[in-house]
């Protein structure tokens, strides 16, 4: 596991988006590298609470996820996306698989980075096909580009020609692990693989 500063992370994480597949139909097919490790927050950041609504329409904390000891699995995407949160759902699917029993010690956790569009309903819709247990949560742009800052995500809204879509987003791909005691401790990229990551969810939880 790679070791680098905090705002070394950060810097790096801000700067490397990801587009949806319609976006990058103009400039063609997307072609991610997968890196088989993620990057280690050393030290662990305190990650400041926050509030969304799940998709059961009730207010949720992070601390709420992760009252009963258990870590989280953060990734922001939203439910229009055709590529990169279909496929990142997918991975979090595999990580569970992949971690056996300790999957009942993490929450999987989608933020929606398209509160306009993803109400509590569509995003219930959208989680729960992927797995019953994963977590929908959706709010107010503002509140969660705030939220996202925090770690480094950045979306946009963008209106791309030769698409029927209203509008998509451009969105920050990577997922992220969060404690129980609320420490941010590993950045995991886009299609990391299922072994790797469970290896290191394993190694942390067992600290």
């Amino acid at each position: 596991m790679k070791r680098v500063a905090f705002f070394a992370i950060w810097a790096a994480v801000a700067l490397l988006t990801s587009a949806c597949a319609e976006i990058q139909a103009l400039i063609g097919p997307p072609t991610p590298t997968p890196v088989p490790r993620g990057i280690l927050v050393d030290p662990p950041q305190k990650m400041p609470d926050f509030t969304l609504t799940d998709h059961n329409g009730r207010p949720t904390r992070l601390s709420d996820l992760t009252a009963d000891g258990k870590a989280v699995m953060l990734f922001f995407g939203y439910t229009h996306c055709p590529d990169v949160c279909p496929l990142s759902m997918g991975d979090f699917k595999a990580y569970k698989r992949a971690l056996g029993e300790t999957a009942r010690k993490v929450r999987f956790v989608m933020v929606s980075v398209d509160g306009e569009r993803d109400t509590p309903e569509v995003m219930k819709r959208y989680v729960t096909a992927f797995d019953p247990e994963f977590i929908g949560l959706t709010g107010p742009e503002n509140e969660v580009r705030q939220i996202g800052l925090r770690y480094g995500v950045h979306f946009q809204k963008e209106k791309p020609q030769g698409t029927q879509a209203a509008y998509l987003v451009t969105h920050t791909a990577y997922s992220y692990l969060v404690d129980s005691s609320l420490h941010w401790r590993v950045v995991f990229p886009f299609r990391a693989g299922a072994d790797v990551v469970a290896e290191e969810i394993k190694r942390i939880i067992g600290e």
